[in-house]
């Protein structure tokens, strides 16, 4: 038996909401990027595939993850989506879950190519939903 993942229904207006939120980090990381803010880079990239996902999942099955522990939403996104594309984005999105609390809390910045590889992680993901979402 699945275990139970906590989430709670969502509109398609508010799917919509999340995923222009999803746009906006990702500009602002598309920005960061360019000024080689890496910081910024990674926290708006985090913050771009949690908002796509939010979006992904509202739109095609009227959820989105509620848990306490952002990782659940990596979990929810596998019981949802199927196939390859799925598998490997759901990878990319628990890895830079996984980079949040580096992000936001330690004591170090993020080095350039890590935060060039959380912005491609990013725009992959992004991209993977809007493909899915439409």
């Amino acid at each position: 038996m699945a275990k139970s993942i906590p989430s709670r229904k969502t509109t398609a207006a508010e799917a919509k909401i999340y995923m222009r939120k999803a746009e906006q980090f990702y500009r602002t990381m598309s920005e960061a990027v360019l000024r080689e803010d890496w910081d910024a880079v990674g926290l708006n990239a985090i913050h771009c595939v949690i908002s796509a996902n939010d979006a992904l999942l509202g739109i095609r099955h009227g959820i989105r993850p509620s848990g306490k522990n952002h990782l659940e939403a990596t979990a929810l996104l596998l019981q949802l989506e199927t196939g390859e594309d799925a598998k490997k984005n759901a990878s990319r999105f628990d890895r830079m879950l996984n980079k949040k609390h580096l992000v936001e809390y330690e004591g170090r910045s993020l080095s350039p190519s890590e935060g060039r590889k959380m912005a491609a992680d990013a725009e992959r993901f992004l991209g993977w939903v809007n493909s899915r979402a439409r």
